[in-house]
Parts: structure tokens; sequence; C-alpha cells
């Protein structure tokens, strides 16, 4: 058994209408603007959604990378790519409980209600009081109108990113 996402509901946010979908292996690009920065993709319609929870799955986690991957019209990949996204999620998941909410952000899982401060994300470095999916929950327009503009990833963008 291995810890993975499973969408937790259709708040704020869904554009996928699947049945308890687990979550995709993150794809983010570098318009983070988009979604592909804070939102979670499903594994079998790849659209997506907002909230996780953590589910056991009777799996492991090469074999979830690989069969994602194929769902997602992507090529086998090397197996040391696999390998390192595998591991890559074990690692995420490790501190999370069974059935905690989850959001993404940046490259990075957070407990829905985390405060996480400031941190280096894969596009920013991000400083934050909360969560903007937390805050979401009372104020449903607060994520396409913080995370959804693209000035507050480009005056956030890691300055190592652009050397």
């Amino acid at each position: 058994m291995i810890k993975l996402l499973a969408k937790a509901n259709d708040d704020v946010l869904s554009h996928c209408r699947c049945e308890a979908p687990l979550a995709s292996v993150p794809g983010q690009l570098d318009c983070p603007w988009c979604g592909c920065g804070w939102l979670v993709c499903c594994t079998n319609c790849r659209k997506a959604f907002t909230y996780a929870r953590v589910v056991e799955v009777d799996t492991d986690y090469e074999t979830f990378v690989r069969g994602d991957r194929q769902r997602g019209g992507y090529a086998d990949g090397e197996e040391a790519e696999i390998r390192d996204c595998a591991e890559w999620l074990e690692e995420s998941f490790a501190d999370f409980a069974v059935g905690q909410q989850v959001v993404y952000l940046d490259g990075l899982y957070f407990a829905l209600d985390d405060a996480p401060s400031q941190f280096d994300g894969l596009h920013a470095t991000h400083d934050l009081d909360r969560l903007p999916h937390f805050v979401a929950l009372t104020e449903p327009t607060h994520l396409n109108a913080s995370l959804g503009k693209q000035s507050y990833w480009q005056d956030r963008e890691r300055l190592e990113l652009g050397d």
C-alpha cells in the first residue's frame, strides 16, 4: 500500500467530473498561472481540481507513475526518470496522514490548513500567511485573483530561473 492523492471534492475550482479519481503526477510548465502551478489534475480526464485527499492504494509508486504517463499519452520514459518521479511522490506524501486534505502549489504539496510562510517553489518564491487555497474556502474568487494572475508569478520569479 502506498499513499496517493484522490479528488477530495468539487469545491472552489473543479473542472473534473470523474467520481473520486486519483491525482496525476504534477506536470507544471513555465506558465504556472494557468493552473498547472496550483491545481491538481485527474488521472482519468486530465482536468484540474483544487482539493485532494490522501488515500492508500494497493500498488507501488513506479507502477503508478508508468500508468499515469500512459494514460496521459506520454512515452514510457527512461527508467531513471520513472524512479526519480516515484521517489519524489513517496517523499512528498510521507508526512501526510490518510484522509488529510492536501493542495498543490509550485512543486510542493501542503496540508490545506498549513501556514507555509516563505518557501521557494519550482517557479517562484512565495511568502504567504495562509495558502490561497485555504482563503478560497471563504473567498472563492481568491485563487484566480491571486495565483491565476501572471503578475503574481512573474513578480516572485526565482532569479536563478532567469539566469
